[in-house]
């Protein structure tokens, strides 16, 4: 696994969304992949847009997902800027909200542009803007959150999920940042009672109401004050503990090893200076795990990264298939519904029975393929290093499409 190819596929895969098999015929190394797939200069997208529903019936049709669905996966395989694409990718799993409960797929796609326009920014604002994103506010019942009745759920999840992680902070905690948080509601058009407080505040838009805040004095994680949700959020940015768990949880999705005690220290302390996280990035990336041999495909590949990698081989184009999508649905992996606040699987869950067996209908979302060599067929899906018996079982393949199949469900294209 330590050859050139490989490494090259390897950088691609890690730092975008799949092996990118056309702009790695383009480099000459891994080092040069590194840059290229750093490189923000290319196009940006231009998203979709969506009209806000002003009634019910309408702001609750889940088909309204369904195109920028499928223009986010066909922006994971087209994209001329990786990094940002994986990186959108790990925020929309940390930051993790579900169409089944928000059942507004407007608030779920504004959330998206949020986190599309900070995912390579700073972590301080990402995590300020989607503290008090729509979707966030429905998903972890913020809006229920007053300061006659304190709800604790969001505070908890925002300590334990998306800032300082597990064992970190106490109960008190939770309880006085719930006090810190609340005031916060959704303007959902609909409801005559918010519609009646929301003065000018567009539909949709979250906004604060001071009456519903408890303005009292807070201790929170040793500091006291009145705080209110950004200050609040202001004094667990503070912690050591929050950089740590970012920076671990992003060098575990780029590099795919558990970082060495001193390496974390380092990139934490770093972070913890500006929360830049594409600076944070660069440190991993430079690393010398990054490269290493442990490093490639130590990861299994995610539902998203199989279909990325399979259009990216044979679809370059970027046209997503209704069938991907209901593939996705049923393999519990569909982009806006991860299955917790936890975000999605990983790990050796994704290859039980039931999804090895549904992994195959993705197959359906390319057309075709030509009567391809064995080496073509591995190159196009950014294989480079594969074992003896599975480029025996390619060679005495039938057929081309039989071939990609066989290549497509392999051990190393398990792997990533």
């Amino acid at each position: 696994m330590g050859g050139v190819q490989e490494k090259i596929f390897h950088v691609f895969r890690r730092l975008g969304m799949g092996p990118h098999p056309d702009l790695a015929a383009t480099v000459a190394d891994p080092e040069e992949a590194i840059a290229r797939a750093l490189d923000p200069s290319g196009p940006a997208p231009t998203p979709p847009t969506m009209d806000a529903p002003l009634e019910r019936d309408d702001a609750q049709d889940p088909a309204q997902i369904a195109d920028v669905l499928r223009w986010w996966l066909s922006q994971m395989v087209t994209t001329s800027r990786p990094l940002e694409e994986r990186l959108i990718w790990f925020w929309h799993d940390h930051f993790a909200t579900a169409l089944r409960k928000v059942r507004v797929p407007y608030l779920m796609w504004r959330q998206h542009l949020t986190i599309r326009r900070l995912a390579t920014g700073s972590f301080r604002d990402l995590l300020h803007a989607t503290a008090t994103d729509g979707a966030m506010l429905l998903y972890l019942d913020g809006i229920h959150n007053a300061g006659d009745a304190p709800n604790e759920n969001y505070a908890r999840e925002v300590m334990e999920l998306h800032t300082m992680g597990p064992g970190t902070y106490t109960q008190t905690d939770v309880t006085e940042a719930a006090r810190a948080f609340t005031g916060w509601v959704v303007h959902i058009p609909y409801i005559r009672r918010i519609r009646r407080v929301a003065g000018d505040t567009p539909p949709w838009a979250s906004f604060f109401v001071p009456q519903r805040h408890d303005a009292g004095t807070k201790t929170l994680l040793g500091r006291s004050g009145p705080f209110d949700l950004p200050e609040a959020l202001d004094v667990i940015l503070e912690q050591p503990a929050t950089a740590t768990f970012v920076a671990r949880k992003l060098f575990v999705e780029l590099v795919g090893l558990e970082p060495d005690p001193p390496t974390l220290t380092a990139l934490a302390a770093r972070f913890r200076d500006e929360y830049s996280v594409t600076a944070l990035a660069e440190e991993i990336v430079s690393t010398p795990a990054f490269l290493s041999d442990e490093a490639v495909r130590a990861k299994i590949r995610t539902p998203v990264e199989r279909l990325v990698g399979l259009l990216q081989g044979f679809a370059p184009g970027g046209d997503v298939a209704a069938e991907a999508v209901l593939v996705l649905h049923r393999l519990a992996y569909l982009p806006f519904n991860p299955p917790n606040p936890a975000g999605f699987p990983r790990g050796r869950s994704l290859l039980g029975p039931y999804q090895l067996t549904h992994l195959f209908d993705l197959l359906r979302a390319i057309p075709t393929p030509p009567e391809l060599s064995t080496a073509a067929v591995l190159a196009r899906l950014g294989l480079a290093d594969v074992s003896s018996p599975t480029r025996t079982v390619l060679d005495r393949a039938p057929d081309g499409p039989t071939r990609v199949a066989l290549a497509f469900n392999s051990p190393e294209y398990a792997l990533t």
